[in-house]
């Protein structure tokens, strides 16, 4: 061990002593110009090509006419219809407190006058965590059943998940286009992997003992499969499900850049116009769809000891007959938009309250802001641009990697990290690496006492968790 430690510091010292500050402009390998090329290729040959012509327009028309057909759904049902089935299906676990709750997280986007914004939002990741379900559940159960395809699987899914989904949008739009389904696309990409994952780890998780019982009575693989491995590891794919939807509308404001339309466009709107309290109040219409989502897919779930109401059979028949008789009589009666609505007005006083504390608190937030740029991260700045020479920090870099993961980890990030300089972005990389390193050390040191103070109060603990929930799933750029 102390060979290597010593090893590693000898090396360190050399490529700092020998190597350059900055990595060299001659290095770089002009990734622009084959770019620029194959995008001149893609719009010449767009409407003649066959890979256009029988794969990716078919394709982009079936994902438009399913965003289209779900969102006709929607606006055809009156309003009330959508809150009534949430609270039926919430109510099954006798929560009635949740049930209310979750109904009232339903008719929020309509109370703030954003109705039909939700409903292309939800008919938009509908599509999506469904084309994830349709990729994903067939993926997870390959991966568990098959340790290669699961090694193979791994890399690619860690990259899905690590890469910004901004970076999706490129080729996304190269290939497709700007509207709706490229926005779905990128949807998919970025919240699959969960899918994929969890759907993997329900099957691995059967127990031996069941397995072997279905073997023992002469069940096909296929019959394992079908009617005990799947069926016991429903809990773990609707766990997939619910986090593929918190993750597909984690992303609604990114979404817009490429025509996704809906909240995500809604919220864009304000942080050009520097309304905050607009901008709250309509992540707050995101965050009710993640919440309903979330209890209902929850609901469906039967957990050990749960309580539910049983219902008959006839029961269900004569509740969904109810159900439809009331919504086409309030369709035919004209009961479709929603009612009310109070608008964003009560918005206003929150954007007043922001304007008297970035007045009240300049004389606080400008010093700590200027502290923080000026001596932290224009110093960590000068320091890897002119102290600390690439091949030191590509060396440093590989050695953590080692230590983390062994040799193979070690190579990828050695190449990873010279692959940033060979692209000519190493400054812009340097930028990013420091701001990241800054927030990660702020967030610590916020976050870590007060996990200490909430962990040892259950109480709290309870209150805080939805406030938590709210902050994961409010998009970042609120």
């Amino acid at each position: 061990m102390k060979r290597r430690i010593s090893g590693l510091l000898v090396l360190i010292i050399l490529a700092q002593t020998l190597g350059t500050r900055g990595f060299p402009d001659s290095l770089n390998i002009g990734l622009a110009e084959p770019i620029t090329n194959l995008q001149s290729w893609v719009r010449q040959n767009r409407g003649s090509h066959w890979l256009f012509e029988f794969i990716l327009n078919p394709f982009i028309s079936a994902v438009n006419f399913g965003i289209e057909l779900v969102e006709s759904v929607f606006t055809w049902l009156p309003w009330f219809v959508p809150a009534i089935i949430v609270f039926a299906l919430v109510a099954r676990t006798r929560r009635w407190g949740l049930a209310v709750f979750t109904t009232f997280a339903v008719i929020y986007p309509g109370i703030v006058g954003v109705w039909s914004q939700s409903i292309v939002t939800i008919s938009l990741m509908a599509v999506a965590v469904f084309i994830c379900v349709l990729i994903g559940v067939p993926l997870g159960v390959v991966a568990a059943l098959n340790r290669r395809v699961e090694s193979a699987l791994r890399p690619i899914l860690d990259g899905m998940q690590t890469v910004p989904a901004t970076v999706y949008l490129i080729p996304i739009v190269l290939f497709f286009g700007i509207g709706p389904a490229p926005a779905a696309i990128a949807t998919v990409i970025y919240a699959l992997p969960p899918m994929v994952r969890l759907t993997a780890l329900g099957i691995q998780q059967v127990p031996k003992s069941a397995v072997e019982a279905a073997q023992m009575f002469g069940a096909t693989k296929r019959q394992i499969l079908a009617k005990v491995q799947l069926p016991l590891a429903v809990p773990s794919i609707i766990t997939g499900i619910n986090q593929t939807v918190m993750m597909a509308l984690g992303i609604v404001v990114i979404a817009t850049l490429v025509g996704a339309g809906g909240l995500g466009q809604e919220i864009n709107q304000t942080v050009r116009r520097l309304e905050p309290g607009r901008g709250l109040v309509v992540s707050l219409a995101v965050v009710a769809v993640a919440l309903v989502l979330d209890r209902v897919s929850m609901s469906l779930v039967t957990t050990p000891g749960a309580r539910r109401v049983r219902v008959s059979r006839n029961t269900l028949y004569t509740s969904l007959t109810g159900l439809a008789l009331v919504a086409v009589v309030g369709r035919l009666l004209g009961w479709v938009e929603f009612p009310f609505s109070w608008g964003t007005s009560f918005a206003d006083p929150i954007d007043t309250g922001f304007k008297w504390f970035r007045t009240t608190f300049n004389v606080v937030t400008r010093p700590f802001n200027d502290f923080i740029v000026r001596e932290i991260l224009v110093r960590a700045q000068s320091l890897f641009n002119e102290t600390i020479t690439w091949q030191a920090v590509v060396v440093v870099a590989a050695a953590f990697a080692f230590y983390v993961a062994g040799w193979k980890l070690s190579l990828f990030t050695a190449c990873g990290v010279t692959f940033i300089g060979l692209t000519g972005r190493w400054l812009d990389a340097v930028d990013t690496l420091t701001q990241t390193i800054v927030a990660v050390l702020l967030s610590i040191l916020i976050a870590l006492p007060i996990g200490i103070w909430i962990g040892r109060r259950p109480r709290i603990e309870a209150i805080i968790a939805p406030v938590l929930d709210a902050f994961q799933t409010i998009p970042n750029l609120v």
